[in-house]
C-alpha cells in the first residue's frame, strides 16, 4: 500500500536548526516568512537546541498551513510513552499538519540492544498507547532517519517512509531500492547559495565539523565510499562537493534533481548560514528556481 505521505507532502521542502539560536519571537516571524517564501513543510532538526515537539507545536501556531516535521526526534531519549503523546498532542491540535520522525543512535549497543531492535519496540508501545487512545495510525504519520539497512527496513515496514540526510544520490538510490515504491523518502540536502567554491566550501567546513565527530555518521560516510583521508577534519573537497550543494540557485536545482531522479519523494533544503532576512531571500530566489509554488501546494 502506497504511503499516505505521498499525497500529504510536497516534493520540496526545508529542513532548519535555525530556530535553537532565535527566541520565540523571531522563531515565528521566521517560520512564517519560509512559509510566505513558497515552502509547503518544514523539518524541524533536534541536535543540541530546542526540544522537539515543543518546536514544532510553535512552527505549527505561527503558520497557516504549512506542514511540519520532527526530523528527528532523538527516541533514546525520551520514553515512547512521551513520544507517542506528544504526537497524539499535535495531531489532534493541527490535523492533518504534522509528522513525526525518529531517530536512534548505536548508543543503544549500551543498554544490550541493536538500534534496529531498540527502535522496532519504541514503535511497539507507540502503537500500543495510540491504540488505547484511539489515534488512528492514518492520522499519525511517522517516519524513521536511517541509514543501516536493517533500520531502513524497518522504515518501510513499521512507519510510512525514510529521511535521509548528509547523502549522496548513489544513497538514495540504495535506500529506495531497499523501502521499495511505495514508502516515502525524503532526502535532507545542504544547500549554500554562493557561486565561489572557495567560500562556499568554507561555510561548509565550518558546519560540517560537528558531524565529523560522531562514530555513526563517520561510519554511514565510509559505507557512502568516502576514505579516511576525505573524512579527516575539515573534511576534502571531494566530500565537501559530494554532500553539500553549492553554487546559483540554478545550479543547486540542477544538483538537488539527482536525488529525484534516484528515487527521492522530497528534496528537503538546509540553507547554511546566520538566520538572518538574507537567508530567507535565498529560500524564496531558490523557491523560484525550483519552481515552487508561492502558495502551500500538496502533491497528489
Amino acid at each position: 500500500m502506497k504511503s499516505p505521505l505521498h499525497a500529504m507532502l510536497p516534493r520540496f521542502a526545508v529542513s532548519t536548526g535555525d530556530l535553537d539560536h532565535l527566541s520565540y519571537q523571531d522563531s515565528q516571524r521566521y517560520v512564517a516568512d519560509l512559509e510566505s517564501a513558497g515552502f509547503g513543510m518544514l523539518w524541524l532538526s533536534e541536535v543540541l537546541g530546542r526540544e522537539a515537539f515543543t518546536s514544532a507545536q510553535l512552527a505549527l501556531a505561527a503558520t497557516a498551513s504549512m506542514m511540519i516535521g520532527s526530523g528527528v526526534v532523538r527516541a533514546f531519549e525520551r520514553v515512547p510513552k512521551s513520544a507517542a503523546a506528544a504526537q497524539a498532542t499535535l495531531v489532534d491540535g493541527f490535523p492533518g499538519r504534522y509528522v513525526m520522525g525518529l531517530g536512534v543512535n548505536a548508543s543503544v549497543r549500551e543498554r544490550g540492544q541493536t538500534p534496529a531492535g531498540f527502535m522496532s519496540d519504541y514503535l511497539d508501545q507507540i502503537d500500543e498507547y495510540h491504540g488505547r487512545r484511539g489515534v488512528r495510525r492514518e492520522d499519525a504519520p511517522r517516519v524513521l532517519g536511517a541509514y543501516s539497512p536493517a533500520l531502513t527496513r524497518l522504515a518501510a515496514a513499521r512507519t510510512d517512509g525514510l529521511i535521509t540526510f548528509l547523502v549522496t544520490p548513489e544513497h538514495t538510490a540504495w535506500a529506495r531500492q531497499v523501502i521499495g515504491p511505495d514508502s516515502f523518502l525524503s532526502v535532507v540536502q545542504w544547500v549554500i547559495v554562493d557561486s565561489d567554491p572557495g567560500s562556499a566550501r568554507e561555510l561548509a567546513r565550518r558546519q560540517l565539523a560537528y558531524y565529523l565527530k560522531l562514530p555513526h555518521q563517520i561510519n554511514k560516510l565510509r559505507r557512502l565510499g568516502f576514505s579516511d583521508d576525505d573524512l579527516a577534519e575539515p573534511g576534502s573537497d571531494k566530500l565537501i562537493d559530494a554532500v553539500v550543494s553549492h553554487g546559483t540557485p540554478d545550479d543547486i536545482a540542477a544538483s538537488l534533481n539527482r536525488h529525484h531522479l534516484a528515487g527521492a519523494d522530497q528534496i528537503v533544503l538546509g540553507v547554511l548560514g546566520q538566520p538572518t532576512a538574507a537567508k530567507i531571500q535565498q529560500y524564496g530566489l531558490l523557491a523560484r528556481a525550483l519552481g515552487v509554488a508561492s502558495e502551500s501546494v500538496r502533491q497528489g
